[in-house]
Order: structure tokens, then C-alpha cells, then sequence
């Protein structure tokens, strides 16, 4: 297991796919979390505060968020290393197969896709990991949704604070403006709910 983690290590190196995975990793998560919280505050809205509503739909959107975050940075990704590789190889008269920079190639490919994948649904599971809780009983559903709207709040700040880490800049202003992005979010569904 440690040598596979230490060539993981080399090849993100070589290609540089650790920037490309933070940024899916924030991105993703941030949608990931966004979208749990229009779930939980849509069934709240229309008066189904239902754990299994809540659970079946956050779910599934989660789940579909990162199927189809792996299969497009999957596709992405492959394509730009392909034309890379290309240009290389035509650049050095030399066909890359089987080398350490194809390899490479090949685990950035499937390292950004797994980022991709994942970051959504743990954001989700997070937020929704208090209806999962009142689902076994115990917690009563309001509390769930409190504590989740707490929760899904917490991520969207860790979620700044790591782009504010990672641009070396205000961390505290990163985190308070995902939370504001949430706040918008749960502000302009309340207001929407009032028209219709």
C-alpha cells in the first residue's frame, strides 16, 4: 500500500494533477453541499419536511452529481493528457508508451475523476448525515434540520477556508463567503416560495 501511495505521489507530481483535484475538490463540494441544502430547504418549503423525501432525493442527487462529475473529468481530463502525450511525442519523435509519464498520464486521469466523484457526495452526506440520524430515531426531524442547515453552513466555511489556504489568502473571507453563498441560496428559495 505504500508503494502504491508513493507512485501516486510521483505521478501527481509529474503531471501536476493535485491543483486540478483541488480545484474539483472545492468546486464539486461546494455544489455537493449547495445542492443538499436547495433539497433539505425545498422540502421544508413546501411543507414536506419527510426524512425519507429528504434522504431519497438527497441521495440521489448527490449520487448523480458524482457519476456524472467522474464520467466528465474522467472524458476531460483524458482528452487534455491524450493531446498532450501527442504534442510530446511528436515533439521527441518518440512514441511515451509504457513509460513512467504515460503512467502518469493515466493515474492523474483516474485520481481527478475519483476527486470529482467524491467531493459532492461527502458534502451531501454531511449535511445529510442528521436526517440519517433521525431516520434510526434518534433525532426528531426538526432538530435534523437544524442541526443539518449547521452542518451544511460548517462545510461550505471548511470548503472557503480551504481555498483561502490554498490561494494563501484571508481564510476567514473564503469561509464567510461560501457561507453567504449559502445564505443567498436558502434566502432567494424563502422568496420564491412567497410568489408561488
Amino acid at each position: 500500500m505504500s508503494s502504491f501511495l508513493s507512485s501516486l505521489r510521483n505521478y501527481l507530481r509529474i503531471t501536476r494533477a493535485d491543483s486540478i483535484a483541488r480545484r474539483y475538490l472545492a468546486m464539486n463540494g461546494f455544489d455537493g453541499a449547495l445542492t443538499t441544502l436547495g433539497v433539505i430547504m425545498g422540502a421544508y418549503i413546501a411543507g414536506a419536511l419527510e426524512i425519507k423525501l429528504i434522504l431519497s432525493a438527497g441521495f440521489g442527487a448527490s449520487l448523480a452529481m458524482g457519476i456524472s462529475g467522474a464520467t466528465g473529468a474522467y472524458m476531460a481530463e483524458k482528452a487534455e493528457r491524450v493531446k498532450s502525450m501527442k504534442e510530446l511525442e511528436d515533439a521527441m519523435f518518440t512514441t511515451l508508451n509504457d513509460t513512467v509519464i504515460e503512467k502518469a498520464s493515466n493515474a492523474a486521469v483516474y485520481f481527478v475523476a475519483f476527486v470529482d466523484a467524491l467531493s459532492p457526495i461527502v458534502a451531501s452526506l454531511i449535511s445529510l448525515s442528521p436526517f440519517i440520524a433521525s431516520s434510526f430515531g434518534l433525532l426528531n426531524v426538526t432538530d435534523a434540520l437544524y442541526l443539518s442547515l449547521g452542518l451544511n453552513g460548517a462545510t461550505l466555511f471548511v470548503l472557503g477556508v480551504f481555498l483561502g489556504k490554498t490561494s494563501r489568502s484571508n481564510v476567514l473571507f473564503y469561509g464567510g463567503l461560501m457561507v453567504l453563498a449559502g445564505f443567498v441560496t436558502a434566502m432567494v428559495m424563502v422568496l420564491i416560495s412567497i410568489f408561488f
